[in-house]
């Protein structure tokens, strides 16, 4: 039921872009994509420390698009949160799958934070959008609220689906926890490094 990891992490990405979109559009040979083994578990973290610069751009390009300075502070914000959503959510996901007893939770967090990377990068690259000022970085934002946060929360709810086999309130308490996670760690990175 899993794919095998290559020794090259470019090629893995690739690979994790094409079962993302595999797992959404249904395809049971998303499988193919990704390592669900333990070592591929551990792997999958390096999709996060990938993902981090191309989040830091998005964040960086939208507040120079509506006229806001580009400080260490907020690239430091953004890492931070990063981290701490990580982090944080693997934990949560770990706890809520030991309570309600769901198996195979760390196939699921290779299956976020892969998706995570690809959906960065699908979002890097609308955030070019910014180049046309103030509309564009709107734009993008639309863009991402619109369009691309709907398919990522459909991407979780297939994820949690087929690697967690979780009913719907388990699949939809998931959904919420990674919500409220990346917003307390977004709050909390503005407490830790205030601007």
């Amino acid at each position: 039921m899993s794919g095998t990891a290559s020794d090259n992490l470019a090629r893995d990405s690739l690979r994790a872009a094409r079962g993302t979109v595999r797992l959404i559009r249904f395809d049971p040979a998303w499988t193919d994509d990704f390592d669900l083994s333990g070592l591929g578990f551990i792997r999958s973290f390096f999709a996060q420390a990938l993902r981090a610069p191309l989040a830091i751009l998005f964040t960086c390009v939208l507040a120079r698009a509506s006229g806001e300075a580009i400080t260490r502070a907020l690239v430091l914000q953004t890492a931070l949160a990063l981290t701490i959503g990580v982090v944080s959510y693997t934990l949560v996901v770990w706890i809520t799958s030991r309570l309600i007893g769901l198996a195979n939770w760390r196939a699921f967090i290779v299956l976020v934070n892969w998706g995570d990377l690809v959906f960065a990068a699908v979002m890097t690259a609308v955030s070019s959008l910014a180049v046309f000022g103030e509309n564009g970085g709107i734009a993008a934002q639309l863009i991402w609220l619109m369009l691309a946060a709907p398919v990522q929360i459909l991407f979780l709810w297939r994820a949690a689906r087929v690697t967690l086999k979780a009913d719907v309130a388990a699949t939809v308490l998931l959904i919420v926890l990674d919500i409220a996670v990346s917003v307390a760690a977004d709050q909390l990175a503005t407490v830790v490094v205030p601007t």
